[in-house]
């Protein structure tokens, strides 16, 4: 009797730890069959990307969000927003709404951050990074906004704005960005030159397709202005400001600028160069 009822708790003991052992090794193998599938659609998706020059996939998303009916004035003034199709200006108000759920807005010497203000900058990013499918970027999680311009603890000079990784933050004076906001055709706006910055540094720490596709097209334009008659041409047209010259990282930043402010100018002056700003952001959008 003791035997039989020591039998029955050896196989009830041999009968779990093979339920347990089974789950374990399907919850293994289910791990391993999932990273190998992730890199062979990685590996698949930058061929893709390095023959079609963009990703093979922009937007996607398990829910979309609107935003509040409070915010939707500002949205439906802004001027990309009304040029989009009826499903991209819903991709457009989910992007929106997400950036302002993870970016934290700080206010300066007094300034009260308000909705439009958050908004205005808020749609700037999205719409720089609408052509991006990691439009979220990590190395920026708080924008402070100034009054006016401001003294940089960082570069110990006044500025009007700017980006610092370390803090994952970008700095904005208020009144030099509206000031770029008011005069949309002159190529120069403090927004679009800080944001740049911004992506520019986060193409070069990650690897996301997006990332991949603007740092290797930058590394492409670098190779296309090596050409002494292409830099010369760009000088003597004055299509970038004397700034642009100051390094790599100010030529791409104030070039993003006429791209989106003149794109039509850019094109007809220097298609090439037109091409490849368009094939960094993956921006098409004035093709359309």
């Amino acid at each position: 009797m003791n035997f039989s009822i020591f039998t029955l708790i050896q196989l009830d003991e041999s009968s779990g730890n093979s339920v347990l052992q089974n789950v374990i090794g399907v919850f293994v193998t289910v791990g391993v069959v999932s990273i190998c599938m992730y890199y062979v659609l990685r590996y698949l998706e930058t061929v893709y990307s390095r023959r079609n020059k963009k990703p093979y996939f922009v937007h996607f998303y398990f829910k979309i969000k609107k935003l509040p009916e409070t915010l939707t004035p500002f949205l439906l003034k802004n001027s990309f927003y009304s040029s989009l199709d009826k499903q991209r200006k819903r991709y457009f108000e989910h992007r929106t709404f997400r950036f302002l759920q993870e970016i934290n807005f700080v206010g300066r010497e007094g300034l009260v951050i308000d909705d439009f203000m958050r908004m205005q900058i808020s749609m700037m990013v999205v719409q720089l990074t609408f052509g991006m499918r990691e439009y979220l970027l990590e190395y920026l999680n708080t924008i402070v906004i100034y009054p006016t311009s401001f003294y940089s603890i960082l570069n110990q000079t006044q500025n009007n704005g700017e980006f610092n990784p370390r803090s994952k933050a970008l700095a904005l004076s208020w009144e030099h960005f509206q000031r770029g906001n008011q005069h949309k055709d002159d190529g120069k706006s403090l927004g679009i030159h800080e944001i740049t910055h911004a992506i520019h540094y986060n193409s070069i720490k990650n690897t996301d397709i997006s990332s991949e596709i603007f740092y290797d097209t930058f590394l492409m334009l670098e190779e296309y202005l090596g050409a002494q008659e292409i830099r010369q041409k760009l000088v003597e047209t004055r299509i970038l400001r004397e700034y642009a010259y100051t390094d790599k990282f100010e030529f791409i930043a104030v070039l993003v600028e006429v791209f989106m402010e003149t794109p039509l100018e850019l094109k007809k002056k220097f298609p090439e160069i037109y091409g490849y700003v368009a094939q960094m952001l993956n921006f098409r959008y004035f093709e359309d």
